[in-house]
Order: C-alpha cells, then structure tokens, then sequence
C-alpha cells in the first residue's frame, strides 16, 4: 500500500519505493508535518515536536502541550498563533480570519486529482496514488481538501487544495497557496530562477537566511523575471550529488513562492497564487481549486532533480512526435517585409537542405509593417499574398514539407477592426485611458464570448489553411486587469480568471486540431512553465539567438524542463542581438539539441555553407528521432560555472551518448581538459566517429579528452555508442 495509516499515533506514511512523506494527525486535529525524504518502512513517533514552552507563544494545556507558534504544520493561517507566512487566509461573512481548520477524515485512491480546469498533471500511463484529507470549519461549513498525489515510479508528490462552501453564507479567499513545507532545520541553500528579455533562466545558488526569501510576480504570467519554482538544497550540493527538495506550480499566471527561516531557525517553504493581486468570493455550494504544485526529492544532486522534473514534463506533453520537424522561420531574415515571392522562394530552397516545414512569422496579415501595426484580426494581407496563404501551403505539402504561422492571440490593437466592434472585450478599468505595451491592448480570455471568438478564428485559420503548426506568441504582461461584467467584489479574481481562460482556449483547439504543433513563445521563454507544456509542443525559448549566450540560457531551462520542447535555431552571423561572431558549425550544433531550426537567409550562404547545413540535418534525423527523442539530459559543468557550457545526453538504453562542449573564451595556454561523463553504463564499450575505442567506466571515471581550441566560442558536438 502507497498510503499507511496507524490509527494509533495518527501517523500517515506515503510512499513508493524511493521516497516516503509522513504526516501526523494530531491530537485529531492537526495535520503536522513529519518528514520528506528517501524511503522509511518503519516510522516511530520517538521525534518531539516544539513545544509550546516559549515567550510569546500562545497558551498550551497538559493535553496538548504543542504551540501552533512553532508546529510544522501541513496547511497554515494566521490569527490562531502561528505568526509565519500563511499558506491560506480566508474570512467569513464578518470579515473575520477564519482559525485553523479541523482534521475529519482521510480519502486514499488510485486516481489523480487532474482538476477540470487546470492542466491535466497526470496521464494514463502514469500509476499513482492520491491521499486526500478533508478538513472542516464546523461555524462556516468550509471543506478544506488537502491532496497528494504520489507516483509511483517517481519521486514526486502533487500538491493541491479544494475549498468547498457547504455553508449559506459568502466566504472570501485572499490567499492560496498549492503546497506548504515545514522543516526542523535551516541548513539549507535555495535556488530560484530569474532574467529578462533574451537573458532568461540564470539560477541563483544562496545559502537561508533568518527572514523571508521570496520570489513572486505581478505581470499576469510566469515570467521571464522569475520562475515558478523555489528548491533547497543541502550544504555542498553540486550537479552529481547532494540532497535536493523542489517544488514548481504548475501555473502559468501571477505566482509567490516564499521561503521563512524562523526565530527558532525552523524552515517554511510555500508556493501558489501570488496573494496581492487575487481575491476570490467562494460562494454557498460553490468550490475553489488551487493549482497543482511538483514537490521533488532527490539525492543525486542537481542532476538527480532535473531527472524527476525531466520525466514528469514528459508524460505531460500533448502530441508524441513521430517524426522531427526542421523548421525555418522567415523572422530574422524578413521581419515583416514578408510576401507570398519570397516564402516560395524559401520554399524551394529550404527543400535540398532537409527542411522540412516553413514557419511564416510576423508580417503576414493585414497593416502588418511594424510592430506597431494592426493585430487582432488575423485576416492575410491582399497586397503581400495576393492569393492568400493556401497556396503557399499546397506547394509546402506537396514537397513533403509543413506549413505553419505566428499568431498572438491574446492581443489586440485600437487600431483593429475588432478593437472597434467590441472595445470592451480588453481588460481595462471603467473611464480610464488604456495602456498599451508593444503598442497592444490584452483581451478578456475571462470572457467566454472572447474565447468563443478567438477559437473559431484560430479553426478557421488552421483548418481553411490547412496548417500543421502555429507559432503562440505573447509579447506584453497585463495592465489594468479590471472589466466590466463581473462585480467590483469580484475584480480580484480576473488575474486567476484570464489563465483559466487560457487554458480553456488552449485545451478546445487542442481537442479540434489534434495533430497540430503549437510552439509556445512569449518574447522568447517569457511563459515557460509547467502550465504552457501541458497545452504545448516545444517553446521558443529566447530572442536571443546566438549560440553562446543561447546555451546558458538553454543551461537554465535545462534544470527544470526536458530539451526536446526546446525549438533551438541557427541564425546569422554577427549575431543580431548581440553582434557575436560564430561558426555556422557552432550555431548548429547548438541547434542539434532540442527542436532544430533555422532564422537564416538563405540566399547569404555559400555552397560551403550549404553543405555544413544538410550534413548537420543528416546527422540530427539519425541521431534525434526517435533515439535521442526522450534522452537523458546531464549538465556536466557546476552550477554557477559560466566559463563554459557541457551537457551529456543518454539514450534510455545507455547505448548512445552525446556530449555538447561550450568552450567560451580561448586562452594562450592550450591545456587538454578531461571530462568525467558520470552516466553511461560502467560495463559497456562505447566507440566514437573517429573509432576510438573506450569502456563505460574509463569515460565515468576518467573522461573523455577534450583538445584546446585556437578560437574563443568554439564548440564541440560527440557522438559516442555501444560497439
């Protein structure tokens, strides 16, 4: 049994065979928490818990001697005398906190939460066990329903609360957190997530600290500026070995993730709705769900945790791929000075190099010449495809290749036809002027009329078209996120309100196109998170396309999210954001991890360059699809080491490797570095392109030789299998 319960003690292990959380009901009461970590067959209650015997507690009696000041609790608030962060506030018909909700009984089944309107966490396939405990405030009728979801092959639990109004009277939620954490220690570093435009996901490694460590966001999504995502991690950790607790929610809107180190050096970790900008009016007979948050736990370091987040990202993608698609997109090389001339000729010549779809950025509707032009009404420019996109798409098929478009949905322009039919489909406050960011206006997804809309324009646009991939972008964050039909008690809920919005319109297109390729992208990975890879294929994951500043940014991913969601192009050299110089060698080899890709003129390319690209494309078809398709990804080089950038890839069946290497800077002393692999299979004997010949355990142990390099920002690309 996953779930075991001692009536006796109120002890409650939940396990699989690698990892055991264990909660005590006490007193009957209270839900405290007992310890996450590896597996634990036989738990006895010889810990003691705080007691209540300090200054500026709250009273204790000799039947329960245990101050809520200081108790690991499992679900928190405030005004019963725990002064820590609270997981939840919420008040009655007096505006009155409500106490500390009441154990009542337990729920243990086999099935998954998989809320109706959140993204669905859990597949099929996936074997888990879920323990539900219902807790109760007998003046209000309020049913708390704590969840967790363990998986059995995994070391992760899913956590989620349900708030249900049994009562007559309106209660109102001003915070929700999906998951809380109490811990007996503070020996602990956190490592969090941060960045911004073309500089995303730089991880930040700081031990705790008495006080509160918090991450949060106000922008109606997660990010880039921070990531939903906090995780501790032992003194001395590094990517091959140490203790790891992490959590991710899996969300995609405003989030608060915040660590407490109390006066008694105890640790409070806590993630979920971010509390200042959500509010929420739980009506009589009427339920809340909060998201569902990932709780990890590993001992192989920060590798060991990526691997758990890497297979559960997995089992969440929508659409198994068959085949990779190679695409080119018209963005860096036309910007919006597209027409239906220069997409064919890109047609034709993308085809002898490999490629195998053709992503039409950018440009391609009406008024489209800038940025700052019409968007919202998705209808294809006369002047620029005079016989509109179908036959664009035809000839791409005919040739065995896809066709797909960007498309901003979420957005609007005053200057649109639908911004003057329907004005009041944007967010916006009542007699204010609007504030526009990139020059756009944010529709109401609240609003079901919107979403009605937006979905039968965006059939209509794949299925006339006859589209294989569309190209989701989302280019400003939220403003004056008020509208005009829901109640002014009610204004608070509209940030929470546009994501499940979001997700409604993501889930019914994906139920009527099932086949279609949606690639996520918000200025880059602005809205990269678990919530968007459950409705989602792969993401752009910056603007930033040089290769080298690209592979930290790829690094930072990499310690959440598998790399085959990555769509990774080749472009120009100098680059056009940084004005780096590379080798089309390095700019592909970084593209062979991930989604591979290309934002190349290709009238600029020499018959060299030419012959580079299809080699590189041969190579990717052998090696990705499907070997290399659900790899193993290991980062090589410590974290915080921003010299260089060194992954390892292996197959499932540890027959094939490969090894990217970032040089960086080259230096005038040439020294030959040795690179422990760590992870192949010690018994094997692998062999190289250049038929070197070495056993698993040498490359674990030893290495793999890496020459010096003349040139600063070479790379290195090693493909190595079993004989």
């Amino acid at each position: 049994m996953p779930v075991e319960f001692d009536k006796t003690n109120g002890l409650i292990n939940l396990h699989n065979k690698n990892i055991s959380y264990i909660i005590q009901i006490l007193d009957h009461k209270y839900p405290v928490h007992r310890y996450f970590g590896r597996f634990i067959q036989n738990y006895h209650d010889n810990h003691d818990l705080p007691q209540g015997n300090h200054a500026f507690a709250v009273d204790v009696t000799p039947e329960f001697p245990y101050s809520i000041t200081s108790l690991p609790l499992e679900y928190s608030t405030i005004g019963s005398g725990d002064y820590r962060l609270p997981s939840f506030l919420i008040k009655d018909s007096d505006n009155q906190l409500l106490p500390l909700l009441e154990y009542s009984s337990m729920t243990i089944t086999h099935k998954p939460i998989n809320p109706t309107q959140l993204p669905k966490s859990v597949t099929k396939n996936s074997p888990v066990s879920t323990l539900i405990l219902h807790l109760k405030d007998p003046q209000t009728n309020l049913e708390m329903d704590l969840n967790y979801t363990i998986f059995e092959e995994e070391n992760l639990i899913l956590r989620s609360t349900t708030l249900k109004n049994s009562g007559t009277s309106v209660l109102m939620i001003s915070a929700a957190a999906s998951a809380q954490l109490d811990l007996p220690t503070n020996d602990y570093s956190t490592l969090t997530f941060s960045g911004t435009h073309a500089h995303e996901a730089n991880p930040t490694l700081v031990p705790l600290h008495t006080g509160i460590q918090m991450q949060h966001t106000f922008r109606g999504t997660s990010g880039p500026q921070q990531q939903p995502f906090v995780a501790l991690a032992n003194p001395n950790t590094t990517e091959f070995n140490g203790e790891i607790i992490s959590c991710a929610l899996i969300w995609s809107g405003n989030f608060e993730s915040a660590i407490e180190v109390d006066q008694y050096q105890h640790t409070r970790l806590k993630i979920g709705l971010e509390s200042t900008t959500f509010n929420w009016q739980l009506l009589p007979g009427s339920s809340f769900q909060t998201p569902e948050a990932i709780l990890t736990w590993s001992n192989s370091g920060f590798n060991g945790m990526s691997q758990i987040l890497h297979n559960f990202g997995n089992q969440l993608k929508p659409l198994p791929r068959t085949k990779e698609t190679i695409a080119l997109n018209t963005w860096e090389s036309m910007f919006f000075d597209v027409s239906e001339k220069k997409v064919e000729n890109f047609i034709q010549q993308a085809l002898p190099l490999g490629i195998n779809m053709i992503v039409l950025d950018d440009g391609w509707f009406v008024n489209r010449h800038s940025e700052d032009g019409q968007l919202g009404d998705w209808q294809y420019d006369s002047h620029k495809f005079p016989h509109g996109l179908e036959p664009l798409v035809k000839q791409a098929h005919r040739l065995k290749m896809k066709f797909g478009l960007w498309v901003e949905p979420e957005m609007i322009t005053e200057n649109s036809q639908l911004y003057s039919k329907h004005p009041e489909w944007t967010l916006n406050y009542k007699n204010r002027q609007p504030i526009t960011a990139r020059h756009q206006l944010v529709l109401d997804l609240s609003q079901l009329k919107v979403r009605q809309h937006l979905l039968t324009t965006l059939l209509n646009l794949v299925q006339d078209n006859h589209l294989d991939y569309l190209k989701w972008d989302m280019n400003r964050h939220l403003t004056q996120v008020g509208n005009a039909w829901l109640p002014a008690e009610q204004q608070d809920e509209l940030y929470y309100r546009y994501v499940i919005g979001l997700y409604d319109l993501l889930k019914k297109l994906r139920q009527a196109c099932p086949n279609l390729i949606i690639e996520n992208c918000s200025a880059g990975g602005g809205r990269l998170d678990f919530g968007m890879m459950a409705y989602t294929d792969q993401t752009w994951l910056s603007d930033l396309t040089d290769p080298i500043d690209r592979a930290k940014i790829e690094n930072g991913f990499s310690y959440l999210f598998p790399q085959n969601i990555f769509s990774n192009h080749a472009s120009a050299s100098p680059n056009g954001q940084n004005g780096r110089q590379t080798t089309l060698q390095s700019r592909l080899q970084l593209a062979s991890i991930g989604q591979m890709g290309f934002e190349l003129d290709l009238n600029t390319l020499t018959e060299n360059d030419k012959t580079l690209i299809k080699q590189q494309i041969l190579k990717y078809q052998n090696w990705w699809s499907p070997a290399f398709n659900n790899a193993a990804f290991y980062r090589l080089t410590q974290i915080g080491d921003d010299t260089k950038v060194t992954w390892l890839l292996v197959t499932n069946d540890k027959k094939q490797a490969l090894i990217f290497y970032s040089y960086g800077i080259s230096s005038a002393v040439k020294r030959i570095t040795t690179l422990p692999l760590h992870y192949l299979d010690d018994q094997a004997t692998y062999h190289s392109l250049n038929n070197e010949t070495f056993s698993g355990a040498e490359l674990n142990s030893i290495g793999l030789t890496i020459p010096p390099v003349q040139n600063d920002f070479e790379t290195q690309l090693i493909w190595l299998g079993q004989n």
